[in-house]
């Protein structure tokens, strides 16, 4: 491994991929967290028809992210 940060263009690509593994982690983390509102609620409000886990809660998260995500119009 040693040898690999020796090299510059390989340092720089370490580094980067480094970076990127961390922000997908800290994402997973930070939307695991968010998920458990989410679940609460909906089992609040809807446990007696279907209960959610939290997994399937994190999925109604991205879900909603994706469908009534904020568009951007620049004019």
């Amino acid at each position: 491994m040693a040898i690999l940060r020796n090299v510059p263009i390989l340092k720089k690509l370490i580094d980067v991929s480094y970076a990127m593994l961390m922000v997908i982690i800290l994402s997973a983390l930070v939307g695991l967290i968010l998920a458990f509102p989410v679940m609460w609620l909906w089992n609040f409000v809807f446990g007696s028809f279907h209960k959610i886990t939290v997994f399937q809660a994190w999925a109604l998260n991205v879900l909603a992210g994706i469908l009534l995500g904020q568009r951007n119009s620049n004019k």
